[in-house]
C-alpha cells in the first residue's frame, strides 16, 4: 500500500504570490481614482479671447508683409494724429498741408520744414555714415559715377564738388516716390530754383546728418 506523501508548499513562492495580488488591487485602485477624477483643462477666457486669433509668424513664407515706405511705415507725417499725407503730391504739398493744419507762423513752419526734410531724408536712406557702399550708392542716386570712389573720403569729395547740383526737397520726393531729379544747366539755374519758397534748408539743421551736409550748397 503506497501512502500519498503529504504536499509541501512553499512558504517563499505562496509570499510572492500574495504579494502580486495585493499590488493588482493597489494598481487597480488607482486606475479606479484616475478615472473618476475630473482635470480642469479649460483655458481661462481672458487667455482665450488673447489666443483665439494667434499672430501670423513673420518667419513664414506665405507672410505677406508688404513694401514699407516713409510714409507708410512711420515717416515725419505719421507722427501728427488725424493727418492723411498723400503720397503722389510730392513733399512740399503735403507739408503746407500740415501747416495750415497747425496753424504753424511762418519761423515755426521753416523749423518744422527742415526737421521734416532731413527726417525724411534719414528715415528713407539711413544713417549708416561709416559704410564706404552707402556713400557710393547716394553718388550714384545723384548722378555722380561711383567708380573708382573706393573710400568715404573720394565719395564725400564727388559729392561735394560744386558741379553737384541737387535740391534736397527733390531727392526726400525722389527717394519717396521716384520723382525723376531735377537737372540744371548752370548753378545760377539751381540756385534760382532752389531759392523758391519751402526748398532751401537751414545748414545748423542739416549738420547732424552727414548725407544731407554734404550736398547742402550756399544759394544765398
Amino acid at each position: 500500500m503506497t501512502k500519498n506523501k503529504p504536499q509541501v508548499r512553499s512558504a517563499g513562492k505562496t509570499k510572492a504570490n500574495g504579494s502580486s495580488n495585493i499590488l493588482s488591487r493597489e494598481v487597480d485602485q488607482l486606475a479606479g481614482r484616475f478615472e473618476s477624477m475630473h482635470v480642469n483643462t479649460t483655458v481661462p477666457s481672458r487667455w482665450q479671447d488673447s489666443w483665439s486669433s494667434p499672430p501670423e509668424d513673420p518667419y513664414s513664407s506665405s507672410t505677406s508683409l508688404g513694401v514699407a515706405t516713409p510714409i507708410s511705415a512711420g515717416g515725419y507725417f505719421a507722427q501728427f494724429e488725424g493727418f492723411n499725407p498723400q503720397e503722389d503730391v510730392g513733399f512740399l504739398n503735403n507739408f503746407t498741408k500740415l501747416r495750415m493744419q497747425k496753424n504753424w507762423s511762418k519761423k515755426e513752419a521753416a523749423k518744422h520744414r527742415n526737421e521734416a526734410i532731413e527726417f525724411e531724408f534719414a528715415y528713407s536712406f539711413g544713417t549708416d555714415y561709416h559704410n564706404v557702399a552707402r556713400w557710393q550708392e547716394l553718388c550714384r542716386l545723384v548722378g555722380v559715377d561711383a567708380e573708382g570712389l573706393t573710400s568715404i573720403t573720394k565719395c564725400k569729395k564727388a559729392l561735394g564738388s560744386r558741379k553737384v547740383m541737387v535740391n534736397l526737397v527733390d531727392l526726400v520726393d525722389h527717394l519717396n516716390n521716384g520723382t525723376p531729379l531735377k537737372k540744371f544747366k548752370n548753378f545760377w539755374a539751381f540756385q534760382r530754383y532752389t531759392m523758391k519758397p519751402g526748398r532751401c534748408m537751414s545748414r545748423e539743421l542739416a549738420k547732424k546728418n552727414a548725407f544731407v551736409r554734404v550736398l547742402m550748397r550756399n544759394v544765398a
